[in-house]
């Protein structure tokens, strides 16, 4: 993990999960945005990202225990693409510390290409064969949990997302007790690199609250 020491904050620290990546720079744009009052934490996954592996982290959800282990004792939670998976459990097995969600592109924890979505995980293995495979052999599905998750939650989806099709997003925030959904139409699965300011801008919304 990667924290950012961004000096005084007014407000609870922000988590920050990358995709399937790994990386923690995937989040860095963003989280420098917010950071001026919100210590940025911006995770790295061991052996996927750029930090060494973890022998230990055999399972997505040895993952998540290990990001819980890291995590504060209080703070929001902030997710894109299959990383949806990760905050999704973490918002079930430790509701009391997650304050509020924020859900970009989510494709993961639930039955994605139930949805019509493009399966990845193919492209992803030819182009890192070496790859801890957590997302890749992940199936974990939420569905019958997710009236459980309190936190506020923010979903944030593109209309031309192959990936994590906007019909992800109705499901969700359907689902969610406390959920708000917005498209970005032209937006694609790269919505965070394609619309920084505004997607700030719609996070720092969402946290302030």
């Amino acid at each position: 993990m990667s924290v950012s020491d961004t000096g005084s904050t007014q407000h609870l620290p922000v988590a920050y999960l990358p995709g399937a990546s790994g990386l923690w720079t995937a989040w860095e744009p963003i989280a420098a945005v917010l950071a001026s009052r919100r210590e940025p934490l911006l995770f790295d996954y061991p052996g996927l990202g750029e930090s060494e592996e973890n022998p230990e982290l055999t399972s997505l959800s040895k993952l998540a225990a290990w990001i819980a282990d890291e995590l504060p004792e209080r703070c929001d939670l902030v997710t894109q693409s299959v990383g949806s998976a990760l905050a999704l459990r973490l918002a079930l097995e430790h509701a009391e510390r997650i304050r509020r969600l924020v859900l970009v592109t989510p494709c993961g924890g639930v039955n994605a290409l139930g949805f019509g979505a493009l399966d990845w995980r193919d492209s992803f293995r030819e182009r890192r064969p070496d790859a801890p495979n957590w997302f890749l052999d992940d199936d974990s599905d939420f569905n019958d949990r997710l009236t459980e998750i309190s936190a506020p939650t923010l979903i944030v989806m593109g209309g031309r997302d192959l990936l994590a099709p906007a019909s992800i997003g109705h499901f969700l925030r359907e689902r969610l007790p406390s959920a708000k959904l917005e498209i970005i139409p032209e937006a694609s699965h790269d919505l965070a690199e394609e619309h920084p300011a505004f997607l700030a801008s719609m996070i720092e919304a969402h946290l302030r609250r």
